[in-house]
């Protein structure tokens, strides 16, 4: 009876590892997130995408803790303050077939007094992609009163902290 117990919480720890990797259909077509631009125009100024993606290794951390976290920043290519009116609401960060679609779960505006031109949104509790690997990242872009923009940083390499 152990044995049947313990291949039973194996086999459901293996199936849910595995959900969290599986690849899932983006609610935007993977096309559209791979040719989205890499600056876009909003009300006459220009905006960019950087991004800082990784996993942690500290010892300290779970084996959950290791998941993928991202933090985007999207920026006044101008380097004038980052208007209040404009957000990033959602996030997709495409490894080959692979998407991981979210939404944000922190948020920094500014980002920090040095970075007055920036707006800082956070996401963790991602996929599970080895470090190193090279992904695509878009957001999409809002503002009051205008369509929605998707906004994509290119060839982005997923770090780590040990």
């Amino acid at each position: 009876m152990k044995k049947l117990k313990g291949g039973i919480v194996a086999l459901a720890l293996g199936l849910f590892a595995a959900s969290c990797q599986s690849p899932v259909t983006p609610s935007l077509p993977l096309n559209d997130l791979l040719t989205a631009p890499l600056t876009v125009e909003i009300n006459g100024r220009q905006f960019a995408l950087e991004t800082a993606l990784w996993r942690n290794f500290m010892p300290v951390v779970t084996h959950s803790e290791t998941r993928l976290v991202a933090l985007v920043f999207i920026t006044a290519v101008d380097r004038q303050p980052f208007p209040a009116e404009i957000d990033g609401t959602r996030l997709w960060v495409i490894n080959g077939d692979k998407v991981w679609e979210t939404t944000f779960e922190t948020e920094a505006r500014p980002r920090s007094p040095q970075h007055l031109d920036q707006l800082e949104k956070g996401a963790d509790s991602g996929p599970w992609w080895d470090v190193g690997t090279e992904v695509e990242v878009v957001v999409r872009v809002t503002m009051s009163g205008a369509a929605p923009r998707l906004l994509r940083a290119t060839k982005q390499v997923i770090g780590m902290i040990v």
